[in-house]
């Protein structure tokens, strides 16, 4: 588990990408095998807590997509009651908390231990969002940004980098759009640049 811990905090975008794969492909295929649950006793928590420093941390701006997947599919998990083991220590809480509160209340700890700056309302808010949204990844992911912005706001950080991913893609479906328009105009492409790859699509 540290090893996936390690690539997914790596500051080089692929070992990241990898890791982060890695720990959403894990997750999934525990979801109903008999060591699930003392899986998720030894280390949801800690995974959690891992992600959300990434999830928070400049460097690591990129790869908000597949961050914001595996953290959806972990308040999903939580939500859905598909962790059935407490997460929290029962001499601590005989009773009178479950998973799905315990697990608001450590996040929202977390980040305000982190955040100080950050109004209570604030911390509050976004994590109720990650319980309403873990089932729409496009929103989910907005939701996370939005919170990352205020998080940069608060610190007066540059907010550039935060967009950078979805910019490069709509580039490129763009380049894409456009090359397969010029394909069908004869005479306005040079016969060396199409290949045989683009003439197929």
């Amino acid at each position: 588990m540290d090893s996936i811990v390690w690539a997914f905090k790596h500051t080089m975008r692929n070992v990241a990408d990898t890791g982060l794969t890695t720990v959403l492909t894990l997750l999934q295929n525990l979801d109903g095998k008999d060591v699930s649950q003392s899986f998720y006793q030894t280390y949801f928590l800690n995974i959690l807590q891992h992600i959300f420093s990434v999830v928070t941390d400049s460097t690591n701006a990129a790869q908000l997509s597949n961050q914001s997947k595996v953290l959806a599919y972990m308040f999903s998990l939580v939500e859905q009651k598909k962790i059935s083991v407490a997460l929290y220590s029962l001499e601590e809480h005989p009773g009178d908390i479950d998973n799905v509160a315990y697990v608001k209340s450590y996040t929202q700890d977390l980040l305000k231990k982190a955040f100080p700056n950050l109004q209570d309302l604030q911390v509050s808010v976004f994590v109720d969002g990650l319980y309403a949204l873990n089932q729409d990844n496009a929103a989910f992911r907005e939701h996370l940004r939005d919170f990352i912005v205020q998080i940069k706001e608060c610190a007066g950080e540059d907010m550039t980098d935060l967009y950078l991913q979805e910019k490069q893609e709509q580039l490129k479906q763009a380049a894409a759009a456009k090359l397969k328009y010029q394909m069908t105009v004869p005479g306005i492409l040079n016969p060396h640049e199409v290949t045989e790859e683009n003439m197929n699509d």
